[in-house]
């Protein structure tokens, strides 16, 4: 059942939520899409945890206002959306774009975060989205073929081995989004940077890989030492639904494990290793 919260300036945000127990975890789609992408997530967790699905404004049943679509506002909010229903130290899981979002708010507002998560967020990377999504920049305009400059990009998100539904239905999704959230929400990413907001992650995260083109994971290392990097097996951008088993299992260990497995990183660099006891000395 959808229910609705008000933001600050008075934009109507939608989310749902199903399931019991602490601490709840946060879902937050991708750009161009909505909250209804998690259901094999939402099954596996809501045994265990209360799990809330959110509509970003201008998607979904959100308000759509004609307006920039920034990560900062989208980050305030989820922090709002905390605060509005009371969460204790919840864990945030962000796909794509809202991988985005999830470490404006971690980042924002440290003391609301318990642990984050994005998947196949590569523009969570300095320079990532300049050098794949600058060159359709002057095509994202609105007098340019932008929803078909769009869907040429997005294609190109996915592996062979991708559910062939993915492709053949994305000219029918997005045919309902509106025309300024694209516009609004390819500007608000166009120049943003996540460097100074990775400084600013204190909490456990998880950065999962679904198969982006050149990464700089050292990088990412070096802005939030306590990263933790996992990657997929055969499944492109959507792999939370292609590979719910693998996503889902890694989740499920992180969120267990994550201030243990934050400080072990931080620990070794990011390598586990082995924790060998000292040689014994030779008796004199």
């Amino acid at each position: 059942m959808t229910e609705w919260f008000t933001a600050s300036d008075g934009v109507r945000i939608a989310y749902h939520q199903v399931g019991a127990g602490d601490p709840a975890i946060i879902f937050i789609h991708g750009a161009y899409s909505n909250r209804g992408g998690f259901g094999f997530q939402e099954e596996y967790f809501s045994s265990e945890h209360r799990c809330i699905a959110v509509d970003l404004r201008g998607h979904g049943e959100s308000d759509k206002p004609d307006e920039l679509y920034t990560m900062g506002k989208h980050g305030e909010d989820v922090g709002e959306l905390i605060r509005h229903l009371g969460l204790e130290r919840p864990m945030l899981v962000g796909q794509s774009m809202g991988g985005q979002v999830i470490i404006e708010a971690a980042a924002r507002s440290p003391e609301l975060v318990g642990a984050a998560a994005s998947l196949d967020s590569p523009s969570n990377i300095p320079g990532w989205h300049q050098r794949f999504h600058g060159p359709y920049d002057h095509l994202m305009t609105e007098d340019g073929p932008f929803r078909e400059t769009l869907i040429a990009f997005l294609s190109a998100a996915y592996l062979p081995t991708d559910h062939p539904s993915r492709l053949g239905k994305m000219a029918e999704r997005l045919a309902e989004v509106p025309d300024h959230v694209i516009l609004n929400s390819w500007q608000g990413k166009k120049d943003y940077d996540p460097g100074p907001t990775l400084r600013r992650v204190r909490c456990p995260y998880l950065y999962i890989d679904c198969g982006q083109p050149d990464l700089d994971l050292k990088l990412l290392r070096e802005l939030c030492p306590q990263v933790v990097i996992g990657k997929t097996v055969g499944a492109g951008h959507k792999a939370l639904q292609d590979v719910p088993d693998q996503i889902n299992a890694m989740l499920d260990r992180f969120f267990r494990h994550a201030d243990g497995i934050a400080a072990e990183m931080l620990r070794t660099g990011g390598v586990f290793r082995y924790n060998f006891p000292e040689p014994l000395q030779p008796s004199p």
